[in-house]
C-alpha cells in the first residue's frame, strides 16, 4: 500500500497528499464561506496537509477553517509561500510574519519561495537575481533556525536555481514543488531532486483535467475500479511525489483522498511515465534567469 507520509531531509514527516487551494484566488470561483467549509470538510475526512500561498489571497480563510475545524494545530501540516515581490532578506522576514498573522498560527510547517522570479526593473541582470535569491534563502534559513518554520523549500526552481543555493554552501531545500503529471513528468528535474535528496512535490496532478479522458488512464480506471483522478494521484505517490490536488467540491475532495486502498503495479506506473508530451498546463518557469 501507499505511504501516507514521507520523511524530509531534516526528519520532519510530510503527508503525501494535501489539499491544494490555488483555485480560491481566481475571481468568482467560490465565495469565502464555501471555501472555508470545503477546507473544514477536507480536515474532517482526514486531510492533514494544506497548501496555500500569499498570492492565493486565502491565508486568513485557511486560518479560520483550521480554528473552526477543532483539529489541533500541531496535527495540520501547513504550507505557504513567499511571493516574489517580497524577496530579499528583510522583506522575507516581514512577509513571513504577515502570513503567520493571516493564518493565525505561531509557526509554519513548510515555507517555500514561490518561484525564482525575474526582478522587476533589473533588465535581466542574472547576478542581481542570483544575489536576491540567496539573500531570500538566507532569511528562510534564519526562520528555520529560529523555529518559526519546521522545514524550508522552493517551488518552480529549475536545476540551475537549486545549484545556486548548493554552490553557495547553503542549506539544501527540503522540497521543490513543481508541475507534475503524466503529460508533463518533468523527469530530468524529478531525477535530479531525487538524487540529491530534495523531496519532489507535484501540483496540477490531473493536468487540469486534461488527463481524465486519456485512453490509457481510462483503461487503468476500469482495471482497478477506481476513478481516473484516483489513478493519477496514486501514480504520483507511487513515485514518491507528494501531491496536492485542488477542489472545493466535497465529493471530489473525498474521492481524491481515497487512494490508499490500492497500489498501481510497477508495470502500470511505468506505462503512465510513457505518456509524457512535455505538455504544461501551468506557467513556464524554465526561462526565469
Amino acid at each position: 500500500m501507499l505511504d501516507k507520509t514521507v520523511e524530509l531531509k531534516n526528519g520532519i514527516k510530510m503527508p503525501t497528499i494535501g489539499l491544494g487551494t490555488s483555485l480560491r484566488h481566481k475571481p468568482n470561483k467560490v465565495d469565502n464561506q464555501q471555501f472555508v467549509e470545503s477546507v473544514k470538510h477536507a480536515l474532517k475526512i482526514g486531510y492533514r496537509h494544506l497548501d496555500t500561498a500569499k498570492c492565493y489571497n486565502n491565508e486568513h480563510l485557511i486560518g479560520q477553517a483550521i480554528k473552526e475545524s477543532g483539529i489541533d494545530r500541531k496535527d495540520v501540516f501547513l504550507v505557504t509561500k513567499l511571493f516574489p515581490d517580497d524577496m530579499g532578506y528583510d522583506k522575507t522576514l516581514k512577509a513571513f510574519d504577515k502570513s503567520c498573522k493571516q493564518l493565525k498560527v505561531e509557526y509554519i510547517d513548510l515555507y517555500l519561495i514561490h518561484f525564482p522570479a525575474k526582478l522587476r526593473g533589473q533588465n535581466n541582470d542574472l547576478e542581481k537575481s542570483r544575489q536576491v535569491r540567496l539573500e531570500t534563502w538566507k532569511a528562510l534559513e534564519k526562520l528555520h533556525s529560529d523555529g518559526k518554520c519546521r522545514a524550508i523549500g522552493v517551488s518552480n526552481f529549475m536545476q540551475r536555481h537549486l545549484e545556486e543555493i548548493i554552490d553557495a554552501g547553503m542549506t539544501i531545500p527540503s522540497v521543490n514543488q513543481c508541475e507534475f503529471h503524466p503529460y508533463y513528468n518533468n523527469r530530468e528535474l524529478y531525477d535530479y531532486c531525487t538524487k540529491i535528496g530534495i523531496q519532489f512535490e507535484g501540483y496540477s496532478p490531473l493536468g487540469k483535467g486534461n488527463l481524465l479522458n486519456d485512453p490509457v488512464v481510462l483503461e487503468l480506471s476500469k482495471k482497478y475500479s477506481k476513478s481516473c483522478a484516483q489513478i493519477l494521484l496514486n501514480w504520483s505517490i507511487r513515485n514518491n511525489v507528494v501531491t496536492i490536488p485542488g477542489s472545493t467540491n466535497h465529493e471530489r475532495i473525498e474521492e481524491n483522498f481515497n487512494i490508499f486502498d490500492f497500489s498501481l503495479s510497477d508495470e502500470d506506473v511505468g506505462l503512465l511515465w510513457t505518456l509524457n508530451k512535455n505538455e504544461k498546463v501551468s506557467w513556464d518557469p524554465t526561462n526565469i534567469i
